[in-house]
């Protein structure tokens, strides 16, 4: 029923090959809150834990929260392994990756904004911890 809270989630396996990025990945999102059919999670900037630029306008307010985690196996990050044909710089990249992630979502008829936190495990030897970074993105369907 629209409006009751419920919970549910999402897996994704992703892989990825190419000159700038290669790597395969696993992930599982939570989500608490309502209308969770209206998308598969909210947009975020890969790699990451999977997420949906399409979403399904409905009546009314919806909204939910949600946590994932998600593990990469990095074989190629052309930004931190430098220039694939010719000598350049480069760090010692780290080829296990970890990511958390906490947000929010709100929907109210065609609009929806989230907000998402990302707590991203070190990539390459020499930086001394984990990053983070947020997003925050609005979408509207005409």
């Amino acid at each position: 029923m629209e409006g009751e809270s419920c919970a549910g989630l999402v897996p994704g396996l992703t892989a990825s090959l190419g000159n700038v990025m290669t790597y395969a990945s696993a992930g599982l999102l939570l989500r608490l809150g309502t209308r969770l059919d209206a998308d598969f999670g909210p947009p975020r900037t890969r790699p990451a834990l999977s997420g949906s630029a399409f979403f399904e306008p409905g009546e009314g307010l919806g909204w939910y929260m949600f946590a994932g985690v998600e593990g990469r196996a990095v074989a190629r990050n052309i930004f931190l392994d430098g220039n694939t044909w010719q000598e350049s710089r480069r760090v010692d990249r780290i080829p296990g990756v970890g990511d958390a992630s906490l947000g929010a979502v709100v929907m109210w008829g065609a609009a929806r904004l989230s907000a998402t936190c990302v707590f991203r495990s070190r990539e390459f030897s020499g930086r001394p911890g984990a990053a983070q970074y947020g997003s925050v993105s609005a979408s509207f369907r005409f």
